[in-house]
């Protein structure tokens, strides 16, 4: 169907991603396809939507799996390493070595330029954006905010399965960043001190290690997802959202419409966009709309999100959100903590943008068909990607009812 279609609506969306364009890895032809498909929406609700090219490592896994590898050979260099006095030497080269790497492990989690992120293979991917501006001329507007949905799938990694393997890689995740920490302490240690002890220390940690670059190496081996949950869904309420919006702008508030790419290898897009427009992020919020449409969830916002050190959303979005859930309960809302991977507004967090997410967990704390096979469009609700679109134009009409006040 066309995306001019005057029926259209979020479901329409979901199913020409999922279904007519297909699997949708970064930096690959058919993420362009929905792109191009995202600008024709945005094009045919009378908005000039902007195609943006940037560069990004088309894994999202590999840094990690790099990190780890680099991990393993410290334990076994400084387990070979000479005698005493030549092995100080060596262990201070090695910490300062697994510093550098525990630091680019940890800017790779914020998304920000490391040492890693050299060494993983590059592709082309693609930002669409356009501005929906206020009823009021664009200097009465006092606020705007980034409405951001991502278009790329993920693979479909071994930890992702089971939900007990999901919970394993949480595990793992944690113990992985302390044992890297760890290793790099127990370098600069031996070399302060030339304990000999101290090195096996480093032997026991690897075992960690090793299972880190297990499951950090698995994942490109597998095929992308339909991604019909993630992140058609997403999409399709952005979209809808723009066609409505365009139709009847919000009166004091612009509503930029991005729908990003390469989210799935590190909310690349979306940090590309942050460099690229600083000026249009200035005194700006954003909401990300990510996997809304999953079996037995709600309109779920989160309360918290991102990995290790996990960033809390903008005071005045989490308010406003939880005023609609309690004046709307037939909408089905509630909120949860998500620190298992991150999402865009992470991204727009980490780089001091107020912002919220909708991600579909279950009260339970569950994405139905995360990065799985089974993440195809028979097993998407389209009643509650209806509702997740209406909660969030209800959030907006309410930023914007604050500011006309």
């Amino acid at each position: 169907m066309s995306p001019q279609a005057e029926d259209n609506s979020a479901m329409i969306h979901v199913k020409h991603l999922a279904e007519t364009i297909g699997p949708r890895g970064s930096t690959t032809p058919p993420e362009r396809q929905a792109a191009e498909y995202a600008a024709a929406v945005m094009r045919g609700a009378g908005l000039e939507p902007r195609l943006e090219e940037f560069t990004s490592p088309v894994s999202g896994w590999r840094p990690f799996a790099l990190g780890a590898g680099v991990a393993l050979l410290v334990s076994a260099l400084l387990l070979l390493s000479p005698g005493p006095a030549g092995g100080r030497w060596l262990a201070a080269l090695l910490g300062l070595v697994m510093l550098a790497t525990t630091a680019s492990v940890f800017l790779e989690m914020y998304f920000r330029p490391n040492l890693l992120r050299p060494f993983v293979r590059k592709g082309t991917s693609q930002n669409v954006w356009a501005l929906i501006p206020a009823l009021k001329p664009a200097a009465a507007a006092t606020t705007r905010v980034v409405l951001v949905a991502h278009l790329d799938t993920h693979r479909t990694p071994w930890v992702f399965t089971r939900p007990w393997r999901l919970r394993l890689f949480s595990t793992v995740t944690a113990l992985g960043v302390a044992a890297f920490v760890i290793t790099a302490l127990v370098c600069l240690a031996y070399a302060a001190t030339g304990w000999s002890w101290l090195v096996w220390v480093a032997l026991c940690l690897a075992p960690v290690h090793l299972v880190v670059l297990a499951l950090t190496l698995q994942p490109d081996t597998t095929p992308h997802t339909a991604g019909a949950n993630d992140n058609a869904s997403g999409v399709g309420v952005v979209l809808s959202l723009a066609q409505r919006l365009a139709r009847e702008p919000l009166q004091h508030t612009e509503v930029l419409v991005l729908a990003s790419g390469c989210e799935e290898v590190g909310s690349v897009g979306s940090k590309a966009f942050i460099v690229r427009h600083p000026d249009l992020l200035e005194g700006a919020f954003a909401i990300s709309v990510d996997n809304v449409g999953g079996r037995g969830v709600g309109v779920c916002y989160t309360s918290l999100e991102g990995m290790v050190f996990p960033l809390r959303p903008s005071p005045e979005l989490f308010a406003i959100a939880e005023e609609i859930r309690v004046a709307n309960p037939e909408l089905e809302a509630y909120s949860q903590p998500y620190t298992t991977l991150h999402t865009d507004a992470t991204c727009f967090m980490a780089n001091g943008v107020p912002s919220l997410s909708f991600v579909g967990l279950t009260p339970g704390g569950v994405i139905p068909d995360w990065h799985q096979v089974s993440d195809v469009l028979k097993n998407v609700d389209p009643g509650t990607v209806s509702r997740t679109e209406e909660f969030v134009l209800r959030l907006l009409r309410s930023l914007d009812a604050r500011i006309r006040g």
